[in-house]
């Protein structure tokens, strides 16, 4: 089996690593995976090319592949594309952007190719004329929810019959608690007995922090020994994160670990002891909510788009409205039963096992691409 993977975006956005580690995987469930990305990234260095190449793929880079629809690049791609699928007798072609989708309708078409898209939208595509044209011409789509096929579904009516939903995955090799890592407690200098809430999110508005501020304000007048970790960045970051922190005086609990990635990503991760997820943003499938639980943190999040699909509440970690007092009143139980907060992060860590691997993954797509060929 032969398959094409195009994704249109020269940056490292929410879908890069998911749609990468997914070629990586299926070449390991024995899928002859290509994937092609956009070649060049301006003044910046082009993350989603040196990552492929860093674990083992090299990109198709002959294509144009905008983030945006560009009617002669577009054209032009188009054109590549259908020499391309000639060229190298693929099966399938799989897209993951609206972009790259829109490039493949025709020239798949022209080849009788069954055309796959996967969403990364965890409440379903947005209801457009652009998304229901491209669906038109889609054979399968690859839902993150229950809840994006059921609107995908009834919104576009797309069959049912050729719809899957296969959770987004994480590398639970890489996000592994056993591993030896980077100690952020360390170097943010946080005591190796405190309660530490962490927070993976742009400092923006819309992601709530207030909420957040407030909750954690009552925690450590309860648990004192409670600290936070902010990990992310944004234009915001002084009005939304540092100003209102100084406000409600918890600078000195309160640890901002700016962009953290590679090992010190998951050396983060790692000394969190939950994680509080409070609105999906441009990522609506809510990877690092995985992240966490491959990490065996318990999560604590709010009842927003599909994270209630990711986290059995009370099992693997907490569902909660996502107020200040839902928030404080699931964290306290956390703080103050260190046990339990283990029981769930172990039960979080074998759901990720399970469900949330690469592997999972891969099978469930080579078993979707299956059916779609037989029924060609």
């Amino acid at each position: 089996m032969r398959v094409l993977h195009l994704f249109s975006n020269a940056k490292w956005t929410g879908p890069a690593e998911p749609a990468l580690n997914l070629c990586v995987a299926l070449r390991g469930q024995g899928v002859d995976a290509d994937f092609a990305c956009a070649p060049d990234a301006g003044a910046s260095i082009n993350k989603v090319v040196e990552t492929a190449r860093d674990r083992g793929i090299e990109p198709i880079l002959q294509f144009h592949l905008s983030k945006h629809r560009r009617p002669i690049k577009n054209f032009l791609d188009r054109r590549t594309l259908a020499a391309l699928l000639i060229k190298r007798d693929y099966d399938l072609v799989h897209c993951h952007l609206d972009n790259d989708h829109e490039i493949a309708l025709r020239p798949a078409e022209r080849r009788a190719m069954p055309l796959v898209r996967s969403s990364y939208e965890g409440t379903g595509l947005a209801k457009t004329s652009w998304h229901a044209r491209l669906l038109a011409g889609t054979a399968g789509l690859i839902e993150p929810s229950q809840q994006a096929e059921e609107h995908d579904a009834q919104v576009f009516g797309f069959p049912r019959e050729r719809m899957r939903v296969i959770p987004n995955a994480v590398d639970v090799e890489r996000f592994d608690p056993a591993r030896d890592v980077p100690d952020a407690r360390r170097w943010l200098n946080i005591p190796h007995d405190a309660f530490v809430v962490g927070i993976v999110a742009r400092l923006q508005p819309h992601r709530h922090y207030d909420d957040l501020l407030r909750a954690l304000k009552l925690l450590v007048e309860v648990c004192p020994r409670t600290h936070a970790i902010v990990v992310g960045r944004g234009t915001r970051q002084d009005t939304v994160g540092k100003g209102p922190v100084k406000t409600v005086g918890l600078e000195s609990v309160v640890h901002f670990a700016g962009y953290v990635e590679g090992e010190n990503y998951v050396g983060t991760l790692k000394a969190f002891d939950a994680k509080v997820f409070l609105v999906p943003g441009t990522d609506g499938t809510c990877r690092a909510v995985r992240e966490a639980m491959a990490m065996a943190k318990p999560v604590v999040a709010a009842d927003r788009g599909m994270l209630r699909e990711i986290i059995d509440d009370g099992v693997d970690g907490i569902v909660c409205d996502g107020s200040p007092e839902g928030l404080f009143r699931a964290l306290r139980a956390l703080a103050s039963d260190r046990q339990y907060a283990r029981t769930l992060g172990r039960a979080a860590r074998a759901k990720a096992l399970e469900i949330y691997s690469l592997d999972a993954q891969a099978r469930a797509v080579r078993d979707f691409y299956g059916r779609l060929l037989e029924t060609k």
